[in-house]
């Protein structure tokens, strides 16, 4: 009766074996989230920021950027030879000792490649990554710690923060500073005053916004229960550093109105550095991204001051006095620069820090359990997302490096005042330095031995014939090297055009002589919005610019080099001169 009565169940036999089915999957699904597997995944994907990074770096110009060049001609003499007791000078106000280093030891043994700096800075930004793992707290789960380490990683390697990156002389001093915090955070979080001070110190020579570390030292120890001895130390030597900052340093210029004439631009200004990870280009966004991240935190603060949870949230309250010190200093010095001013892609190292100290308070000592996911998730995909605007402009201007290293090369950089200082005491010295572009790194990229001072033959590189340098194919495609602007600027005759061969952009452009000697060069491979449209189905980046020596005797000719081979035409005897 009762196997009949079984056997009457319409479907139970599929389904209890569909469940028997079905089981192996959720055990496996249950193993993955309750086992070390599942967040070992999670944190391996940490791994993809600074891996993104490191692509922008090596695809960045090679030729090192802005500051980087005044501080060159500061630290080295005539023949290139180091004047160590210029490492203790000042940068835009800045104690600069040791990036200063770093950017000698660049130039005297690395050739003056912006790339191996910038693996260095990288090297910092993923030691910056492992302080913060190692100081999370302990009471968190692993799935909890493995996704602040994935946020962590986000936030430092995040698309704001490029310029510290491919613009190494800037992250040598910003996440070199991060660093230099984290760990001095992390050595009072453990109770040890005296490496906490002695990497404060360091910090503090290689960028003013690092003084903001001491009051940051001396709430950990409060939080920690310190004696009162050890809480005030930090601060003692904070106010001993910062007075012999402002007695060593002397008068400074600056630029712009005074900052601290209008209280509403330099919170502005502030705010919007606090939250600049949060939008792409809007100032208001980031200000109220700011104002609601100090919100989150002052949520959360009285429950981290209960005594069993404030030694253990210590460091990252810590860390977000170290931000918002930051933001202070920079808002009272920038903010006359104008509305955008904190969101520049260089300060992104103390928005991340804010952000660092948001998330772990708000996972560890959560009010909202319910939200802490979400509340990870949204940083990672939202932050980077929104980083995209800030990288592509910082892309966008390689162009104008690579030309300068092109200029350089050829000893001639006046269209590039805002870019090189002084050339005629920086040239030397890079030439005794080897260094790039004086160095075997240098190259127009064009192959075939075609390089600055080279003589190769053009006999059978060919020459459009027709109307303004326009070669119509049998096919139906045209050979076009275009000549839009030839313009002398002091010593420099400046290029500037689009190429196109067939559907092929040029892969690179040079100048000779009539002898054939490569004379000058440019780059290539630049957006032109206005040729692509007159040419349907071509890739983008027809552009090119280049330059040479204003000076240079003779007829000269432009060449480009496509898929197809050599295309080259004479340029005019008469170029625009401009003042």
């Amino acid at each position: 009766m009762t196997e009949i009565a079984a056997e009457s169940v319409p479907g139970r036999d599929e389904h209890t074996a569909a469940e028997g089915r079905d089981d192996p999957a959720r055990d496996r699904f249950r193993r993955l989230r309750e086992g070390p597997l599942g967040p070992r995944l999670l944190l391996l994907s940490a791994l993809i920021p600074p891996l993104m990074m490191l692509r922008e770096v090596l695809r960045a110009p090679q030729l090192h950027f802005y500051d980087y060049w005044w501080v060159l001609l500061d630290i080295t003499g005539e023949d290139g030879s180091l004047r160590p007791e210029a490492l203790f000078g000042f940068r835009n106000e800045h104690p600069f000792v040791l990036p200063s280093l770093l950017f000698w030891l660049s130039a005297r043994f690395g050739h003056g490649l912006n790339h191996p700096l910038g693996l260095v800075v990288l090297a910092f930004g993923v030691g910056c990554v492992l302080l913060v793992s190692v100081m999370l707290p302990a009471s968190l789960g692993r799935w909890q710690r493995a996704a602040l380490v994935v946020a962590t990683s986000t936030l430092v390697f995040n698309p704001h923060g490029i310029h510290n990156f491919v613009r190494s002389m800037s992250g040598a001093s910003w996440i070199l500073a991060m660093l230099l915090v984290l760990g001095a955070l992390l050595a009072m979080q453990r109770g040890r005053l005296l490496p906490a001070v002695l990497l404060g110190l360091l910090a503090s020579i290689s960028y003013g916004t690092s003084f903001a570390v001491w009051p940051a030292l001396s709430v950990v120890g409060w939080m920690r229960g310190e004696r009162r001895g050890r809480v005030a130390t930090p601060m003692v030597v904070g106010v001993v550093v910062v007075a012999a900052w402002l007695l060593l340093r002397g008068p400074q210029g600056g630029g712009g109105a005074s900052p601290t004439d209008d209280p509403a631009q330099a919170l502005l200004a502030g705010l919007s550095m606090l939250g600049m990870v949060w939008t792409g280009t809007e100032p208001s966004l980031a200000l109220v991204a700011g104002v609601a991240g100090l919100a989150v935190l002052a949520l959360h603060l009285p429950g981290c001051l209960r005594p069993e949870h404030r030694a253990a949230s210590a460091p990252w309250w810590g860390l977000a006095v170290y931000a918002v010190g930051c933001a202070v200093m920079i808002s009272g010095s920038r903010a006359a620069f104008g509305e955008s001013a904190g969101l520049q892609s260089r300060y992104n190292s103390m928005t991340a820090a804010l952000w660092i100290a948001v998330l772990v308070i708000a996972v560890a000592w959560a009010r909202w359990p319910g939200v802490r996911s979400i509340a990870v998730f949204t940083t990672v995909l939202g932050t980077v997302a929104l980083g995209a605007p800030m990288a592509q402009a910082v892309r966008e201007d390689a162009p104008n490096q690579d030309l300068l290293a092109v200029a350089a090369k050829v000893g001639t950089t006046d269209a590039f005042t805002d870019r090189f200082p002084s050339p005629e005491r920086l040239l030397p010295r890079l030439r005794a330095l080897g260094h790039y572009p004086f160095s075997d790194e240098f190259t127009l990229g064009c192959g075939d031995g075609v390089e600055i001072g080279s003589r190769v033959s053009t006999a059978d590189w060919r020459v459009p014939s027709i109307g303004s340098y326009r070669e119509p194919r049998p096919a139906g495609w045209d050979v076009v090297l275009n000549v839009e602007t030839d313009q002398v600027q002091g010593g420099a005759r400046m290029l500037k055009g689009w190429a196109i061969s067939g559907i092929e952009r040029a892969r690179c452009v040079a100048v000779l002589d009539q002898q054939g000697e490569v004379v000058g060069g440019g780059v290539v491979d630049i957006p032109r919005s206005d040729a692509e449209g007159q040419t349907p189905g071509i890739e983008i980046g027809l552009g090119y610019r280049a330059v040479v020596p204003a000076d240079t005797a003779g007829p000269l000719r432009v060449a480009f080099r496509f898929p197809d081979g050599w295309w080259i035409r004479p340029l005019t005897e008469h170029p625009e001169v401009t003042s």
